[in-house]
């Protein structure tokens, strides 16, 4: 079913002329960007009404495999869905993915409806040993808010932030208490909005701390969870307990593959997103992560990357994401509470050119990671790979400019 569904994606690819599947993403002109007269168009993308749609018609077709459930709503009403296969089990490992969390990065959300689909719906042998041995959670969007986004000359553009008014009386704070440091009025950047103390509530005890400290040149530290969106995650999480956390996102500017490349990186991975030497938070408690925890998420790096090197040309060009050491981030926060973590930053975004003419080709390439991410966890092959290929794979390189701007 899902091979049927990549070739009717690669036929509307090719009608439309606005995707090309190349080899090696270069840096020349005839490269992976838009030039200045062609119309990009966000229609291959979910709005909220067609992914409830969708989701409803996939656990419709489920067989009661799939369940869906609303995790939170929105400050402007929208739910946060989130699909589950397989109930918190402690015979089973958790595997909590979410998608959209900035709401300009959507690929990612059609990759995780394809592998809801998959597990959903796939009768194969092996996707049913994945159901047998996984509870897989995933939060396909986020952040419905910043993909409805604006209407910039008669279309849709989606934001990283969602629309959220600070309004200090909901936390039962004066009128006049400043808004968190990732605030952009209106709007909060939901991904620095997470706090290693999974119990952590904003009021007027803890609204000291709302401008928070500065950790590795960053303007603050801890979040809030002062989004709906980032609370219905931790609360997913709390309640999973899971034994791996996928976040995936888009990246831009557009880097090359390594500081020796002149190819452009399609996708970068990162498995250790917070310094290893561990931190003092803003009330002074010390947060480490495990080592336990960082191997098995190097491993879990490891064996995404050689999976996708295997045999697949046009997904050869993964780097390294730098490590960002920012407390306040989703895969920072579970990873300081024990879990294993991996991101995914695919190339370009809604609002970006460079990942328009290869968008089939990293969608495909972002579902096949994480589908073998989930086999490696369902075989146990996931705690056989190497840690030290993960150490090895090169940090991306310089910024690539759009020749035609």
């Amino acid at each position: 079913m899902v091979k049927r569904l990549w070739k009717v994606i690669i036929s509307v690819i090719v009608v439309s002329n606005l995707f090309i599947f190349t080899s090696h993403a270069n840096t020349e002109p005839n490269g992976p960007w838009v030039t200045p007269e062609q119309d990009v168009s966000l229609q291959r993308m979910y709005t909220p009404e067609e992914l409830e749609k969708e989701l409803k018609n996939i656990e419709a077709r489920s067989k009661g495999r799939m369940k869906l459930e609303v995790a939170g709503v929105t400050q402007t009403g929208y739910p946060i869905y989130a699909a589950k296969i397989g109930n918190s089990d402690p015979n089973k490992k958790g595997i909590l993915i979410q998608s959209s969390m900035h709401g300009d990065e959507e690929l990612g959300v059609i990759s995780s409806i394809e592998l809801i689909k998959t597990l959903a719906t796939g009768n194969s042998k092996e996707v049913q040993k994945m159901r047998d041995n996984l509870s897989v959670w995933v939060v396909p969007m986020l952040n419905p808010e910043g993909v409805v986004g604006s209407v910039v000359d008669g279309k849709r553009k989606p934001s990283r932030y969602n629309k959220q008014v600070w309004k200090p009386s909901e936390f039962g704070l004066d009128a006049s208490t400043v808004p968190p440091w990732y605030y952009r009025n209106p709007g909060f950047d939901i991904n620095r909005d997470f706090n290693p103390d999974l119990d952590f509530v904003l009021n007027s005890s803890t609204a000291h701390l709302l401008p928070g400290q500065s950790v590795s040149g960053w303007r603050g530290s801890e979040g809030f969870y002062a989004t709906a969106e980032s609370r219905a995650m931790r609360d997913l999480y709390k309640a999973l307990e899971p034994e791996l956390f996928i976040d995936l996102h888009h990246t831009y500017p557009t880097y090359t593959v390594s500081e020796d490349s002149d190819e452009m990186s399609t996708l970068a991975i990162l498995n250790v997103p917070i310094a290893e030497e561990g931190y003092y938070d803003a009330k002074g408690t010390f947060w480490k992560v495990d080592d336990e925890v960082l191997n098995l998420s190097k491993r879990v790096g490891s064996l995404v990357y050689q999976k996708l090197q295997k045999g697949k040309s046009h997904y050869g060009n993964i780097s390294r994401y730098e490590e960002l050491n920012v407390p306040a981030m989703a895969i920072s926060t579970f990873a300081l509470n024990g879990t294993p973590t991996m991101i995914y930053e695919i190339r370009g975004g809604s609002n970006y050119d460079t990942g328009q003419k290869a968008s089939g080709m990293m969608i495909k390439q972002t579902y096949e990671g994480l589908y073998e991410t989930l086999k490696g966890f369902s075989t146990g092959e996931v705690y056989q790979a190497d840690p030290d290929v993960y150490d090895n794979i090169p940090v991306f390189g310089p910024v690539v400019k759009n020749p035609h701007h």
